[in-house]
């Protein structure tokens, strides 16, 4: 057989495997729908696990963008959902993601290269889980948390590598998020004034608190806050009169649908996080966006008949910050009595029984305590806490260093000074809305990591060595060095 001939074979074998992979996906789909509608576990079970097989098969192919593919998954409603358990959409389809990295596009054995300085915090966050899963007080349910932030973790991990090289990738993601925001802002506004069935009224107005797939109003307030940065980049660095109107658009949806979630914590988060950007320099950015908000919160307040207003008298002696402190005092509690290892990954439900029973004026028991410090202190005591914010703190110690660099250099273009801006942004914010949500749910983790994953690519050392169009610095070489890297010349040839 000729070199044509088993090439044209091999083009029709993997034609044939794409189509079918395709028709797996779509069968597979119709069977767990199916099963989903006549409450059939069994049936909903095989189309999951012949649409997943199929999924992962062109997800290791290349044929599909796993970070597309996730990103669109993160609105979508739970697979299953109870009072106890929530199965997210993102949970299932970030697995197979990285598996199907795992398995062909991924460098296992080397992707923790891509990580510059949060390697060794990223490694010790890890470490620090399995170790605090080891003495948990409840193994099995500090197994299924291990599993959920295992899945994250390495998800942030292989996207990092994925991205690391690949700056019109990053570049191309960012409105991408903007899009996916965008369409979840509009959803979300639809879904306040009633035009959407809601399930979370606001009593005495005639609104809704938007939720959409995310399952709480707080889930998708915090979802559109992290992703705003995104839409201001996008708006900020379109060109042309239609790609300012569409960023224009695009912009209003997702403050809009921010607003519409009433998620105080997030519109707080919002704001304090874009405090970070001081860090970096941009005092200028930072009066334009105080002036912004201001003129934003007015005419939203003037336009909805006082909603800012509304939120800001029910805030005064609202019985919710009261219940939610005495959630957060439980969780201190806990640390206490279990300091060193706390009493283990997503411990803090099943103890919060015994635990709460101590504060006297607690009676709105909830799985979190509604600060993802002091569950992580509850959970995984001072180890698991320490090791958490120092991951937290080397991913935003390497974006502000990318967003100062960027400020400070002439020859950096206002779209990547604008990205790393955003991208700063974005994650100050999710790190001050852990003092009101845990960030790292299925839903709004994958993006939270992801917003991380496209900083750091940016700053990997990886991009410079695998060529990914980031400016090498130019220095002076001795003359056999630059003699051996001249084309032709022994490394070339190497």
């Amino acid at each position: 057989m000729s070199v044509g001939t088993r090439a044209d074979v091999l083009r029709r074998a993997d034609g044939a495997v794409g189509v079918g992979a395709v028709a797996a996906a779509g069968c597979g789909l119709a069977l767990a729908l199916a099963g989903a509608g006549a409450s059939s576990l069994a049936l909903a079970a095989v189309g999951g696990v012949v649409g997943g097989t199929a999924l992962v098969v062109l997800l290791a192919a290349g044929w599909v963008d796993g970070i597309a593919l996730v990103l669109l998954s993160l609105p979508l409603p739970a697979l299953y959902g109870t009072e106890d358990l929530r199965i997210a959409m993102a949970a299932p389809v970030t697995a197979a993601v990285v598996f199907a990295w795992m398995l062909g596009q991924a460098r296992p054995g080397g992707a923790l290269l891509a990580l510059t300085s949060p390697r060794r915090a990223t490694v010790g966050l890890v470490a620090a889980l399995v170790v605090t899963t080891a003495f948990a007080q409840h193994p099995l349910v500090s197994l299924r948390e291990l599993l959920n932030l295992g899945v994250l973790l390495a998800f942030f991990v292989l996207a990092t590598d994925a991205l690391a090289g690949d700056r019109a990738r990053v570049a191309r993601l960012a409105p991408f998020i903007t899009a996916v925001a965008a369409v979840c802002g509009g959803l979300a506004v639809l879904e306040t004034v009633g035009i959407l069935p809601g399930e979370f009224p606001r009593h005495g107005t005639p609104f809704n608190r938007a939720a959409l797939g995310f399952g709480q109003p707080n889930g998708l307030g915090f979802f559109l806050a992290v992703a705003l940065p995104f839409a201001v980049h996008t708006w900020t660095t379109a060109r042309g009169g239609t790609g300012r109107v569409l960023g224009a658009l695009a912009l209003g949806a997702v403050a809009m649908g921010l607003f519409g979630t009433f998620s105080r914590g997030s519109w707080l988060s919002l704001v304090a996080g874009g405090a970070a950007l001081a860090l970096a320099g941009e005092w200028r950015f930072l009066a334009r966006f105080g002036i912004g908000i201001v003129l934003a919160a007015v005419i939203l307040d003037l336009g909805s008949g006082g909603m800012i207003r509304d939120t800001a008298q029910r805030t005064i002696g609202d019985w919710v910050l009261e219940q939610r402190a005495a959630l957060m005092l439980a969780g201190v509690l806990m640390f206490l009595q279990h300091p060193w290892v706390g009493v283990g990954p997503g411990g803090y439900a099943e103890s919060l029984d015994q635990v709460g029973a101590q504060i006297f004026w607690l009676w709105d028991y909830l799985p979190t305590p509604h600060n993802a410090y002091v569950q992580m202190a509850a959970e995984t005591g001072v180890i698991g806490l320490i090791a958490f914010c120092v991951f937290l703190l080397a991913i935003l110690r390497v974006l502000v260093r990318g967003a100062r660099r960027a400020r400070a250099d002439a020859g950096v273009t206002r779209e990547e000074a604008s990205l790393r801006r955003a991208l700063l942004w974005s994650f100050a914010t999710a790190c001050v809305a852990g003092f009101a949500i845990w960030p790292f749910a299925h839903g709004t983790g994958q993006l939270v990591l992801l917003v991380a994953a496209m900083g750091l690519a940016l700053e990997s050392d990886a991009s410079e060595l695998r060529g990914g169009g980031l400016r090498v610095p130019v220095r002076a070489e001795p003359a056999s060095t630059a003699a051996s890297s001249a084309p032709g010349g022994p490394a070339a040839r190497g």
